[in-house]
């Protein structure tokens, strides 16, 4: 009960109850059971089973057998019904004619010309292998059959399916990713509201309760949070349960207090949502310029707080690397290299970062607006979503603060670190609402906006209720309503 009494029960159960209904609501008919994209809950129950691959898109619904997980046939149909399966990873294992067994991709498969047949080892080879002339045929239950097989991973980091690895234990494929969702969701609030209430206790904001009680509702119903937070499957799933870290983290982080404690989440954060661990700038400016000032004199103090926040963190970063080895043969690779489809044909000829994404990117961040006619539907969005100042146009206050106390430098510099080498990645985040890779941020552009001490007066109103209203629009429509969504080429690479 201690942050309850501390940061208010009232406003913690208000906000918490309000948020969780309203996305229950919104969430509607996606709520009853769970999503069609179950990659966290077969990652979880890979895990349980031993194994860090699976056999999942291999198998069809169909053809049940006596070992099926709970509800595992069912998953199947879901997925089937909803189109197929879309960003599972894999590795191409291949056994030649000379027996040597190799491991890897084929960039340009289905390609023209010589180019199809090259392939990229994950030991950093690169051969020429003609299929099926260039592999044996030993391999198959009856040893006569081609050596050419697919190993599937999930290519997204782990935690949320470590986080779900009791749940899934009793439930198994049953278990319902979308009302987990929903949940974290009424979590985040409650963690966003008490960082704020955090702020005004240790003299870093003025804020009254009501005021952080407002910015809260804005922060849950009022930004790309909303729609993200009602779907369920995969993606929205990693970015919802990256904010319930990073909120954790900034608890932690705040004035250097729990420096273990901020090790840990921000390492956890790294293992949903890879851009956070950029949000260590938070830290790190906290600790290195104590009231914004550098001072030798305080080396001692630095290297012991920053050893206990390093150690936890060092020690996930360790296991995550040492699980992509596993899996891909690089301490560096999540899988998204083995990802097939346009996403991977950007990340082949481009690179994962590249200045071709940065004109789009901006676009898509920052100023994206929807597209108004004079015919039905009579507004539609693109694939590419909406920016950031149509979605949350509060955010304009960030250019305008009242007050600047000292702390707005640390939460700059995490906003800074995390969005900038976003803008150069080759996803906008395409297909969304809004853009919604800002939900790795966006906890500390509202702690901004607190701190900034602006009065939430008739403007501040009005654009918190613009902004819920933009987002419930995208709530229940984005994945229902397809005439209100259109497909487009944004500049840069396709």
């Amino acid at each position: 009960m201690g942050p309850l009494r501390t940061f208010g029960s009232r406003p913690t159960l208000l906000v918490f109850s309000t948020v969780v209904a309203v996305y229950s609501l919104v969430a509607w008919d996606r709520i009853l059971q769970p999503s069609p994209q179950f990659h966290f809950v077969d990652l979880a129950q890979s895990f349980l089973d031993g194994k860090l691959d699976t056999d999942t898109p291999s198998e069809r619904s169909s053809v049940p057998q006596e070992d099926d997980a709970r509800g595992y046939r069912e998953a199947l149909a879901r997925t089937e019904k909803a189109g197929g399966w879309n960003d599972w990873a894999f590795v191409r294992k291949l056994t030649l004619k000379g027996g040597e067994v190799v491991r890897g991709r084929f960039p340009w498969e289905g390609g023209d010309g010589e180019r199809k047949h090259i392939f990229y080892t994950d030991d950093n080879r690169e051969l020429k292998v003609v299929v099926p002339n260039d592999l044996a045929r030993t391999c198959g239950d009856a040893g006569r059959g081609l050596c050419d097989e697919r190993i599937y991973y999930i290519s997204f980091p782990p935690f949320p399916a470590l986080a779900l690895l009791p749940i899934v234990a009793v439930f198994g494929y049953d278990t319902n990713d979308v009302l987990i969702t929903v949940l974290v969701g009424g979590l985040n609030a409650v963690l966003m509201l008490w960082f704020l209430q955090l702020l005004v206790v240790r003299g870093h904001s003025k804020r009254s309760t009501r005021d952080n009680v407002m910015l809260t509702l804005a922060f849950a119903l009022g930004t790309v949070t909303f729609f993200s937070s009602v779907r369920g499957e995969v993606w929205f799933t990693a970015l919802v349960f990256g904010v319930a870290v990073n909120l954790g983290f900034m608890l932690a982080a705040l004035d250097l207090k729990h420096p273990i404690v901020a090790g840990v989440m921000l390492g956890c954060a790294f293992a949903t949502r890879t851009p956070i661990l950029f949000c260590g700038a938070f830290f790190a400016w906290q600790l290195l310029f104590k009231d914004n000032k550098w001072d030798l004199g305080r080396w001692r103090e630095i290297l012991t707080t920053g050893i206990k926040f390093a150690v936890p963190l060092l020690a996930i970063l360790i296991a995550l690397a040492w699980y992509n080895k596993a899996r891909f043969g690089d301490p560096g690779e999540f899988g998204h290299a083995y990802l097939q489809g346009s996403a991977y044909d950007r990340v082949r000829d481009h690179g994962m970062f590249s200045f071709t994404y940065l004109n789009r990117n901006l676009l898509s961040a920052l100023v994206a607006m929807p597209r108004f006619t004079t015919d039905s539907p009579f507004v539609m969005v693109s694939n590419h979503g909406l920016g950031l100042i149509f979605t949350t146009p509060l955010f304009l206050f960030l250019l305008w603060p009242r007050e600047k106390p000292g702390l707005r430098w640390a939460l700059w510099a995490a906003i800074a670190a995390a969005a900038i080498p976003g803008l150069f990645y080759q996803n906008t985040g395409w297909i969304q609402f809004g853009f919604r890779f800002a939900m790795d941020y966006m906890p500390y552009m509202f702690a901004l906006l607190a701190i900034g001490g602006r009065p939430l007066g008739r403007t501040a109103t009005a654009l918190i209720i613009f902004g819920i209203i933009v987002n419930l629009f995208g709530a229940i429509t984005f994945g229902r309503m397809g005439m209100f969504y259109y497909e487009t080429v944004m500049p840069g690479a396709t």
